[in-house]
């Protein structure tokens, strides 16, 4: 199994086209429609349960997240689904680790690309750093037509959903829906890979009151939600959902691995 890396989109020569029209934004934009359009058919995306007043309402698509891919592809289908209904680029706000943005997971040459997509680096070491992310999220929405939609990894790091625990979900999905009044679209995308379908569905909407306070039972029904979605891939397919394949950095969360034991020394 040949599992998808999004960088692998980007070779010398499309990086060299890149920078000669970064500076306009028009054939900028272009370039990008034509890459979203290949990589839904490079790898035959197919989407399942999407609301029928989704190109009419505004939602914020909170996806597990397994590799790199998710982001690329959740873009490309949004592209697919919204230029069809509106005379503008569709803009879907994705929120992303602070990797997109300093040349770690993507090449640092490719940032028009990320300025160009309302694409916006999330510091995920501090609070005041995912704040900053809701009130420019926050600041997008008011201003301008809607629908508007997001996009956000709920559970912040690439992991098995099957493996993951509601206390350790972020909050920044329900923040931004009670903050905005909009509902949370349970999203579940199965781990992309060359050769065979690769596929994503979406579960019912979660809506969070004004008055919330402690989100807890969202995270809890999020989780349960997209485990529901990727095992309702197997009634609506006849394919069950290909089970997660993680590399040794993602197979554990940072935050569940083990301290190293002190020794005497250490411990004195």
């Amino acid at each position: 199994m040949h599992l998808f890396n999004a960088t692998s989109l980007f070779n010398e020569n499309s990086i060299k086209e890149i920078l000669s029209i970064e500076n306009n934004p028009e054939k900028l934009r272009n370039r990008l429609i034509e890459a979203k359009k290949m990589l839904l058919k490079a790898y035959n995306f197919k989407a399942y349960n999407v609301p029928e007043d989704f190109t009419t309402t505004s939602y914020i698509i909170a996806a597990n997240h397994l590799t790199d891919s998710d982001a690329p592809l959740i873009m490309s289908y949004y592209y697919e689904l919204m230029h069809q209904v509106t005379d503008t680029y569709p803009e879907l706000f994705v929120f992303a680790k602070e990797n997109c943005f300093n040349g770690v997971s993507i090449p640092k040459e490719l940032i028009p690309i990320l300025e160009l997509e309302k694409i916006f680096a999330v510091d995920r070491k501090s609070s005041g750093g995912s704040m900053a992310a809701i009130r420019a999220a926050e600041k997008w929405f008011v201003e301008g037509e809607k629908p508007k939609h997001f996009l956000i990894f709920s559970q912040g790091t690439i992991y098995d959903i099957n493996k993951d625990r509601a206390e350790d979900i972020e909050r920044g999905a329900f923040w931004l829906a009670r903050l905005l009044g909009i509902p949370v679209l349970p999203t579940f995308i199965e781990q992309a890979v060359e050769g065979t379908e690769n596929r994503l569905v979406i579960g019912k909407p979660i809506f969070i009151p004004k008055n919330c306070r402690n989100f807890d039972n969202h995270k809890q029904l999020w989780l349960e939600k997209v485990i529901e979605a990727q095992n309702e891939l197997g009634i609506l397919t006849g394919i069950p959902a290909r089970e997660a394949v993680l590399d040794e950095e993602h197979q554990t969360r940072k935050i569940f691995k083990t301290q190293p034991k002190l020794n005497k020394t250490e411990k004195s």
